[in-house]
């Protein structure tokens, strides 16, 4: 019923009216119909009008048909009956859809005549409605008319409807406009005209030639609605769409618009352009701390600042978290480019002013050019990205160039990325086993396991190499779970075999402590295995410990309650100090094997390796030592202290079954070692 006057619909008239689609199909119908004919609603809406009228479908859906007409046909009520009815139509078109009005009445009694019943359509329709001669003069417009225009009838009588132009349209679109009227007798579109007041707006139009029985144009009929409102909401709706809801500013989707747009350009003429991918430093650190309201206040301000400073040409755009992407566009632009990333560095130098205070940070930045590190947007803006990371791990603060050098490195980067999930699906990771050996002991007393991707094309990927990416797009939860579960039941069968009792060493990764999946998982695994907890160690890196993680700790303090033991791995090498060991929950420290490769030349090695020693046998936590390839290092490790060691002096990580055939012959080995201490004590 969107065209129909609440009068109409209601049936306030005593005619009969129905709503059909252009497939012939009622979608509303009045009272008065219901009553005249004897169906319900329910029987008749979906229903075709051939079924009801016969004649209809001939006459008016026909797409040549008028945008009026009338005639006289036979209605078949409910009860087979046959009723004599005058039926006018008329067809009303809108930018998305159109639909038909039938108006009927019965033809022995109606008091309405073809004319009138056109003018209650003429003056009910919520379109507005112009007629003019074949001169274009307007004759008579209706009621919507004046309520759109401001213009009453008495105005415009004798004037064209070019007192509606609004000069946005220029004269060929006009000449156009007319030549397919003329052409094809009609043309619809959308079109901006202005009203009395002066107001430019949007409406849709549809016009239309009216021919005599001559075949000569006798009238123009226009039909037009005041779509502002739409407008107004597909305008919001596509500023939502491609820009970011907390800055305003261009989002990733817009982004990759106009750097499309700039490629796009390069093939008429040379264009250049650089990428600068910069992210904020420690912004996790306020987000997390003071919490989110401080930290989008802090994003608006940054984003205040860089559209204050950069070119009206340059693209600022938010592209997730505390990212910004700026494109610099000139050639003589990307001559400046180490210019022009200090002052971006320098725009940080001044605290941000926010209705929570005053706040300091600085920004790391990461640099690609167009066409010379590549000519596609999604590698621009990785390699951008990839620069940005250097200077991150080196302290941020600072700018970095993409080195070309790195590309297939990346390219093979992102190659993995894509095919990592088919790969867990596909089982081609497996799990391998690098033992750790007490020099003390001569035992074998635990056994890290560690993850392998052997691919059908490329053999083994080195872990370094996929681990990232999987931490990256979120599958090393998964990976986790698999080389927990698949270590486990390795160990069960070891244990029912006797081959194998001690420790299982297994690595996690932060993302697996998110919403509590590790405990989860770690508590199912050890009752699916039948397996005690304090025979698994779990294996975390030293970020799990720094100042924005601290809320993981109550979750490691749950698996030490179970009794599955916990080691910091890498020891020395990230955020955790020495003092920190009285107050972490862990039971093992793993010296990393930087401080190991020197530690027969190195004093400062050695006294790093010393201290730790010393302080995890004060705070009662062991120490292990990682990365061993000498006898010389294991030797100088066992005289400081350091008895429990791994690395491949002893053995390379190994399969199963290959971990299996190692260990007996260690065991043979260590075996004759005992004996022959014995022997030697006799």
């Amino acid at each position: 019923m969107t065209f129909l006057d609440k009068g109409l619909a209601q049936g306030e008239i005593d005619t009969g009216i129905l709503v059909l689609n252009l497939n012939g199909e009622l979608e509303e119908v009045n009272e008065q119909f219901l009553a005249m004919t004897g169906f319900l609603k329910e029987n008749v809406l979906g229903q075709n009008i051939d079924e009801i009228d016969n004649c209809s479908a001939k006459k008016i859906l026909s797409g040549k048909s008028a945008i009026y007409g009338h005639y006289h046909s036979i209605l078949t009520r409910k009860d087979g009956s046959n009723l004599q009815v005058e039926t006018c139509y008329f067809r009303q078109q809108t930018q998305n859809s159109a639909q038909i009005l039938l108006f009927i009445q019965e033809s022995n009694y109606a008091e309405l005549t073809k004319t009138s019943i056109i003018e209650q359509i003429f003056d009910h329709t919520n379109e507005a409605i112009i007629v003019t001669d074949n001169q274009g003069l307007i004759q008579t417009v209706n009621k919507s008319f004046s309520n759109i225009t401001g213009y009453s009838e008495e105005e415009v009588i004798g004037k064209t409807p070019a007192i509606l132009n609004s000069g946005k349209q220029d004269k060929y679109f006009y000449k156009k406009f007319w030549q397919q009227i003329i052409d094809q007798g009609s043309w619809q579109g959308e079109i901006w005209n202005k009203r009395k007041n002066g107001e430019v707006y949007p409406e849709w139009l549809n016009i239309s030639s009216i021919r005599n029985k001559e075949s000569q144009i006798s009238n123009y009929i226009c039909q037009f609605t005041d779509i502002t409102n739409r407008k107004k909401s597909e305008e919001e709706l596509h500023f939502h769409a491609y820009h970011d809801s907390l800055t305003s500013l261009p989002n990733r989707h817009l982004l990759f618009e106009k750097l499309n747009h700039l490629c796009v350009l390069h093939q008429e003429q040379p264009t250049y352009f650089a990428v600068l991918f910069c992210d904020l430093d420690r912004f996790k650190m306020i987000n997390d701390s003071l919490g989110h309201d401080v930290g989008d206040e802090l994003l608006k301000s940054v984003a205040n600042r860089f559209e204050a400073k950069l070119r009206d040409n340059d693209i600022i755009a938010r592209t997730g978290g505390d990212e910004f992407i700026v494109v610099i566009e000139g050639e003589k632009a990307l001559k400046n480019l180490d210019k022009i990333c200090l002052q971006i560095l320098s725009l940080f130098e001044v605290p941000f002013q926010t209705k929570y205070g005053e706040f300091k940070t600085t920004i790391s930045i990461g640099v690609s050019q167009f066409p010379s590190d590549s000519e596609d947007v999604r590698e621009l803006i990785s390699f951008a990205d990839v620069a940005m990371y250097k200077i991150k791990k080196s302290g941020g603060n600072h700018y970095s160039f993409f080195d070309v050098k790195e590309k297939a490195l990346i390219q093979q980067r992102l190659e993995l990325e894509s095919e990592i999930t088919q790969a867990i699906e596909k089982d081609q990771f497996a799990v391998w086993y690098q033992p750790q050996v007490n020099t003390q002991t001569h035992e074998v007393y635990g056994v890290e396991c560690l993850i392998r991707w052997n691919h059908p094309e490329q053999g083994l990927i080195p872990p370094d190499l996929f681990i990232p990416i999987a931490e990256a797009n979120g599958s090393i939860k998964e990976l986790g779970y698999f080389v927990l579960k698949t270590a486990c039941q390795q160990l069960r069968q070891w244990r029912i075999k006797n081959i194998f009792t001690g420790v299982m060493a297994i690595n996690v990764s932060l993302r697996q402590f998110e919403r509590n999946d590790l405990l989860a998982q770690v508590k199912k695994t050890l009752v699916d295995e039948m397996l005690p907890a304090e025979s698994i160690e779990l294996e975390v890196t030293e970020s799990l410990f720094s100042e924005d993680n601290n809320y993981h700790t109550p979750i490691l303090c749950a698996l030490r309650e179970l009794g599955v033991k916990v080691a910091i791995d890498d020891f020395g090498t990230g955020y955790s100090s020495l003092q920190r060991l009285k107050s972490l929950p862990i039971d093992n420290v793993k010296i990393d094997k930087c401080f190991v490769d020197n530690i027969e030349h190195c004093p400062e090695d050695v006294a790093i390796v010393m201290a730790t020693i010393l302080l995890s046998k004060t705070f009662k936590v062991d120490v292990i030592a990682e990365g061993i390839e000498t006898q010389e290092q294991a030797d100088k490790l066992s005289d400081l202290g350091c008895f429990n060691q791994q690395g491949y002096l002893y053995s390379r990580p190994l399969k199963a079954h290959d971990f299996e055939v190692w260990l007996a012959d260690f065991s043979l080995k260590n075996n004759e070692i005992k004996t022959l201490k014995a022997i030697n004590h006799l």
